[in-house]
């Protein structure tokens, strides 16, 4: 998995799918409508909560949170509406598998970590084959196999 040059893989950032963001943009805007609706009947500066709401939503919508980010020691799972963030160095994974639609980390220590591809939508399967390779290129041998 390294680069042509010898030099190891760029880190990847995998971001929140757009169902998601979606409906977090939906809760915005309702927010949005009903501090508008409180700063014309009942106190004029809510109408700046208004405005910082609907910069968010587009915010969001133009950039969606980041769910997972893998680089050359480890990987960082979680975000914003997703999970707790998680830091996980290549070294402490025993095993990694695929468990309906989660990929599951087994630690050294014996605890799991769960993480929900439900999240990355399209790009679950390059996620998938990005943390395989990534483990691969730690452990300096083909151990993990993203065909199984």
């Amino acid at each position: 998995m390294s680069t042509p040059d010898g030099t190891a893989p760029a880190p990847q950032t995998y971001r929140l799918d757009r169902r998601f963001v979606l409906a977090s943009v939906g809760v915005q805007m309702i927010a949005a409508g009903v501090a508008a609706m409180l700063a014309f009947l009942v106190w004029g500066p809510l109408g700046v909560l208004t405005l910082l709401l609907l910069l968010n939503a587009l915010r969001v919508v133009v950039r969606p949170p980041v769910v997972a980010r893998t680089e050359a020691s480890g990987a960082r799972l979680g975000g914003p509406q997703t999970a707790k963030p998680v830091r996980l160095t290549w070294s402490e994974v025993n095993d990694v598998g695929i468990e309906g639609s989660s990929l599951v980390f087994d630690r050294a220590d014996g605890s799991s970590v769960v993480f929900s591809l439900v999240h990355l939508g399209g790009q679950a399967t390059a996620f998938v084959r990005d943390v395989y390779g990534r483990l691969n290129e730690a452990n300096g041998y083909r151990r993990f196999d993203p065909t199984t």
